[in-house]
């Protein structure tokens, strides 16, 4: 279980959170982590879907001396081939960003569609290793903080913070059709 404990770690998820997520009783996580108990494949599964694959079955049903275990999670989802094209993404945010914010306002403004995406794309690959979500809602979710930081800088005004959702929403669409064949990470 050295690496569903790694992944805890790493992640800063309390294994009683984590039960809750695959719907297993916490007392019953706590005991596979502590090695009382074995995971049966159909839980080891459930683990495997909750972390978007950072997990292995292999990491929960095969175990190997703890010594010889190294687990790079990072490394699991840098081989994922599900980036955001970032120059995609800077395009669309450009016509979108000023009518969120109701155009330019600072010297430098035409740089935050570019600084928008590449935050919003380590936003979208950070997430893999904590939500399930995938393709446009992980987009939508990659995005919220994103422009929701941008509003803030630049203190905008209510109306502008209510069509935050509206906003993501669109970007994420309009991304998605406009790249078709984006794997759906």
């Amino acid at each position: 279980m050295d690496a569903l404990i790694a992944f805890l770690r790493d992640t800063r998820t309390t294994p009683k959170a984590f039960a809750r997520l695959i719907g297993l009783d916490a007392g019953r996580l706590e005991r596979i982590l502590s090695g009382e108990e074995a995971v049966d494949p159909t839980v080891a599964q459930r683990m495997v879907d909750a972390t978007g694959g950072a997990l292995q079955l292999s990491d929960l049903i095969y175990q190997t001396p703890a010594a010889a275990t190294v687990v790079d999670f990072r490394g699991r989802f840098a081989g994922e081939t599900a980036d955001i094209d970032t120059d995609l993404l800077a395009g669309i945010l450009a016509t979108l960003l000023p009518k969120l914010i109701g155009g330019a306002r600072r010297v430098g403004d035409e740089h935050l569609p570019r600084l928008a995406a590449d935050a919003t794309a380590h936003t979208y690959l950070a997430l893999s290793t904590v939500t399930t979500r995938r393709g446009p809602e992980r987009l939508i979710q990659a995005l919220q903080p994103v422009f929701a930081e941008i509003l803030e800088d630049l203190s905008a005004p209510e109306p502008a913070r209510r069509r935050l959702q509206r906003t993501c929403e669109e970007a994420a669409a309009l991304y998605f059709r406009a790249q078709p064949q984006a794997r759906r990470a």
